[in-house]
Parts: C-alpha cells; structure tokens; sequence
C-alpha cells in the first residue's frame, strides 16, 4: 500500500502553452509504482480556462469546488461542486472557471505517461503566435516534452 500526503502546489507557468499564472497544481502516483495512475489536483483561477485538449486515455474528473463550464465532445456543461465527468479516451475536452472563486478539480488517469494533444492554446507571453502542440508528461520523472505540433490543433 502506498500513501501519498498532500504535498504543495505549483503555479502553472513553465507549460509554453498552458501558461495560467492564476491557477495551480500537483500531481500524486503511486511511488511504489504498484499502481499506474495519477490524480491531478487543480486549482483554476478565476477566469482562466484548462484549453481544449486530447488524451489518448480515460480520464475522470470531480468538480470539488466552484462553478465550471466544461466542454466535452462537442457539448457544453454546467459543473458544480459534486459533478463527476467521464471522458473516453480522444475525445476534445476543457473547463472554464465560470465562478467568482477558484474552481477545485480532481483528474483521475489510469496511467502516469499522460499524452496531451492541444486544440487551443494558453500561450505564455512572448509564444501568442505558435501552435498547440501535442506534450507528453512522464508523472513519475516530474518532466514534460514537447513532441510536436498536435494534429488536433484548432485553425480558427
């Protein structure tokens, strides 16, 4: 059994392209690497917005806090404190903090190799007229790289 207390979260400005200054996070997996999951815990700021984005796994969120707007195949959806949502794996999703107070998220993947291919961008100041790209977060050697430009990248 592994146990992992809380453990302090970052801002998220060092992701070129999801660069939100106002909101952050922690990532927790199984050190004993029994168990291949990460959870995500988020804290996104008021007005800021998770990008519309690709994964090539499940993923579960839980809305434990604050007022959302999260898109998910298409659809737009209210989310609450209490909200689950189940996203298939490929499938275009996102979450706009739709609240006057931070929006508390819980991400669950069954993996700790997370690939994100971006639709749209948050782009850290000076990088406004590059594309998404596609990045690949290896959870358990605290690294991301940037891999290329993602193929569901948005032409609006």
């Amino acid at each position: 059994m592994s146990v992992v207390h809380g453990q302090p979260s970052a801002p998220m400005t060092e992701d070129p392209d999801d660069y939100r200054p106002n909101s952050s996070w922690r990532l927790a997996f199984d050190p004993e690497a029994r168990v291949d999951m990460t959870v995500i815990y988020e804290s996104i700021g008021v007005g800021d917005r998770i990008p519309r984005h690709v994964h090539d796994v499940d993923e579960v969120i839980l809305v434990e806090g604050g007022s959302a707007r999260i898109f998910v195949d298409g659809v737009e959806t209210e989310a609450e404190t209490g909200t689950t949502v189940f996203i298939p794996a490929r499938t275009i999703h996102g979450t706009v903090n739709a609240g006057e107070v931070p929006v508390e998220v819980r991400a669950m993947f069954a993996t700790t190799t997370l690939r994100m291919d971006l639709v749209e961008r948050n782009p850290m100041p000076g990088t406004e007229g590059q594309p998404p790209m596609t990045s690949v977060y290896y959870v358990r050697e605290d690294r991301f790289e940037a891999v290329g430009p993602s193929p569901f990248a948005s032409t609006d």
